[in-house]
């Protein structure tokens, strides 16, 4: 047991050579402590996934998505919540002229419309306006925290039933069976509810699709709303620059086990960047598709009904097109836009969140400092009940097993502190911590234990059409590739060139004011999506084994820099 134990020290202390490295990405410690660690940081994050795992007995992750609420604590960090105060969000970009500013207020108004059957809504649907699944927290985001589709389902006299993954205080979720009944691959969107019993549509009598035996089939996936703001300016990144990105750091980047690819248009050969698995190639295509599959109303893009009963198809299609009379818009020129066109716009022209000041930002309350040596001695992550290291044996003394895990794992904190270049004093701790100093600390350990490596920070625009666009520096924190996120997050479903095990990174602009996180919401706690980030196959395994080797401050204070965005 005694050598189990001096192993462990030993691979503690190459992570923390591996964490030290990391800062300048350079150097050969830090491939070699990635490269000795490898497989056994790989297989620890695979058992700490897989009991997260074993907990969501669907392929989707459950019902309501609201495993560890904010405030909970999992794997010795807490989720301090939802951050407060204004949303930072929603408004248009800046430096925008008035007829640009114009254009911008008639494409917000038209995004929050309310549709009904004689609008086009239907025959299957997820429900009937944009701004009902992009409201959180502004008009634009994500899901808001009182699901609208248990409302809608009865609406207007229908009859539909509420799957049970649907609930009051869960997200907003569209639904996708992973094969169809003869075994083949299905993958798209099955609209949760039809519009027969409603007033508005008589004589319609299709049925919802049986979601019961899918869930019990573990037939279903689900995916949640993405947030809508800045993507005008992540549309005028070139692509020159998110291959430099993607291929910049390669070594490290290895050594990580991170890889990723690019979802490319099989047309042009450009890349995809909108949607959980980058499958589309512009706002305009993102726009057009969510209509027609989210609320059932075809379009110049997408042109043909999805139900094709005749007694449930009450308007010509497409139902959406470019009007030609002007309609009743604040901007002459919106009001000659066809509704997918003015989706599109009010995404292009609305502004990047707004980061909130360390001061604002809400920090979850630190442990002491003997309370982070004994989380990173002996330290069970709550998302997989794995413990990582033990303080005990039958042939060792305790005290002695105690003391050299303890050594290692101040090891690890110790450089951790001068990777990050600071001292040992500066970590925050429960009386002395401060907003700004967690969320500084946690910006930098971020960066030191690879998160960075896949959240990439910072793009420039090319030159835009837009007023005041071109070249303009943004933070989205991602690289809009899609990587193997492993059997934990694998849905199945493919998209263009992301099999099923494969997501875009997410971008973490504005994560601060998300309620749900990943790609089906199953979790509220941000500290619970990192943990299901790891995963048996994920390119994560080796940073999320980093952050469980992190002193219970510094997973905290990474938790209140996402919190800060």
């Amino acid at each position: 047991m005694k050598t189990i134990t001096l192993t462990r020290a030993h691979r503690l202390a190459g992570v923390a050579a591996m964490m030290l490295g990391s800062v300048a990405w350079s150097g050969a410690a830090f491939a070699q402590g990635a490269s000795s660690t490898n497989a056994a940081t790989a297989n620890a994050a695979s058992a700490n996934a897989a009991g997260a795992q074993a907990n969501n007995s669907r392929r989707g992750g459950g019902g309501g998505g609201s495993s560890g609420g904010g405030g909970s604590s999992s794997g010795g960090a807490t989720d301090p919540g939802v951050r407060g105060g204004d949303p930072g969000a929603g408004g248009s970009l800046q430096g925008l002229n008035d007829t640009e500013l114009s254009f911008f207020a008639g494409a917000k108004d038209v995004f929050q419309e309310v549709d009904a059957v004689p609008n086009g809504l239907g025959p299957r649907f997820n429900l009937d306006s944009c701004s009902g699944c992009h409201s959180q927290p502004a008009i634009g985001g994500s899901s808001p925290p009182t699901n609208p589709q248990v409302a809608i389902a009865t609406a207007a006299g229908a009859t539909n039933t509420v799957p049970s993954f649907i609930t009051a205080n869960g997200p907003v979720r569209e639904a996708r069976f992973v094969r169809n009944p003869d075994g083949s691959p299905d993958g798209s969107v099955h609209g949760l509810f039809v519009i027969t019993g409603r007033s508005d549509a008589p004589g319609c009598n299709i049925k919802q699709p049986n979601f019961a035996a899918a869930v019990a089939s573990n037939n279903v996936i689900f995916r949640i709303p993405t947030p809508l703001f800045g993507l005008g300016l992540v549309e005028n990144v070139p692509d020159s620059a998110l291959q430099a990105s993607l291929a910049a750091n390669a070594q490290q980047k290895r050594s990580l086990g991170i890889s990723g690819h690019f979802n490319i248009n099989g047309n042009d050969t450009t890349i995809a960047r909108f949607g959980w698995k980058a499958q589309n190639k512009s706002l305009l295509l993102f726009a057009g598709e969510a209509y027609n599959v989210e609320m059932g109303i075809t379009n110049d893009l997408f042109q043909t009904e999805r139900e094709g009963d005749a007694n449930c198809q009450f308007n010509a299609t497409p139902e959406s097109v470019v009007p030609l009379q002007a309609a009743d818009l604040a901007s002459p020129s919106a009001s000659f836009q066809s509704d997918i066109e003015l989706f599109s716009a009010f995404m292009r022209l609305t502004a990047p969140p707004t980061p909130a000041s360390g001061a604002a930002a809400p920090v979850a309350q630190a442990a002491s400092t003997t309370g982070q040596t004994a989380a990173a001695a002996t330290q069970t992550t709550g998302t997989a009940g794995q413990t990582t290291g033990t303080a005990s044996s039958a042939s060792t003394p305790a005290s002695t097993a105690s003391t050299m895990v303890a050594s290692a794992a101040a090891d690890v904190s110790s450089v951790m502190t001068a990777a990050a270049g600071s001292s040992t004093a500066a970590q925050p701790a429960s009386s002395s911590t401060t907003s700004g100093a967690s969320v500084t600390r946690g910006s930098q350990v971020f960066t030191n234990i690879g998160c960075q490596a896949c959240h990439t920070q910072t793009f420039t625009t090319t030159k835009s059409q837009l007023t005041g666009q071109s070249n303009v520096t943004i933070q989205p924190f991602s690289d809009f590739a899609v990587h193997d996120m492993g059997s934990g997050l694998a849905d199945g479903v493919s998209q263009g060139t992301a099999n099923g095990n494969e997501f875009r990174t997410a971008p973490l602009w504005g994560v601060g004011q998300r309620i749900f996180f990943l790609h089906d919401g199953r979790t509220k706690d941000l500290n619970v999506a990192i943990q299901q980030h790891a995963s048996r196959g994920s390119e994560a395994n080796t940073v999320i084994n980093n952050y469980n080797m992190l002193p219970q401050t510094d997973r905290q204070s990474i938790i209140n820099f996402l919190r800060s965005l």
